[in-house]
């Protein structure tokens, strides 16, 4: 009697079958991890707008920074600490408000540590109490690294001249 198709025939069918099905499984089972870490990592849309407010808030933050270490400030000093706080204030509001994407909590704290730094310069540069340059000098300590870790969590190099052509050392 013959079912069409012998034993051996059926074998070597079956293990073509089999060599299919591992292969299409294996194939969707990487696609989906590599899908997975693409997942993962936030993306974060090269954005003018944000472009523009950091841009400001670099401006204010390096005008203060040369002020860091006077022994005695003048009015006009005083003067760029205020703006120095307000300015970078005021745009790290709009960064949280507008940039910082709801599922990126690391960024929104960054985000809001910069914040809180730009309004204790503020604050010690309009009431400028005795001992409030020494505030604003540990604000501005604090100011500067929310903006390192900031940008290393976006993996964002600050100072892409410092190292052209290649990655800064590790």
């Amino acid at each position: 009697m013959d079912l069409g198709m012998s034993i051996k025939n059926r074998g070597f069918y079956t293990i073509i079958l089999l060599a299919m099905f591992t292969f299409f499984t294996s194939t969707t089972f990487l696609t989906g991890l590599a899908l997975g870490d693409e997942e993962k990592k936030p993306k974060y849309p090269k954005n003018k707008e944000l472009k523009e407010l950091m841009e400001g808030i670099d401006k204010h933050y390096k005008a203060a920074q040369e002020m860091m270490g006077y022994y005695v400030l003048s009015a006009r000093d005083w003067e760029i600490l205020l703006k120095t706080g307000e300015v970078i204030s005021k745009r790290a509001e709009k960064v949280i408000k507008k940039f910082v994407p709801p599922e990126d909590k690391e960024y929104l704290k960054l985000s809001k540590e910069m914040k809180k730094r730009a309004d204790e310069i503020y604050k010690a540069a309009n009431e400028r109490y005795v001992g409030a340059y020494e505030d604003i000098q540990y604000s501005f300590g604090r100011l500067r690294n929310s903006c390192k870790n900031c940008h290393n969590h976006l993996g964002i190099q600050i100072y892409t001249n410092l190292y052209p052509g290649q990655s800064p050392p590790k």
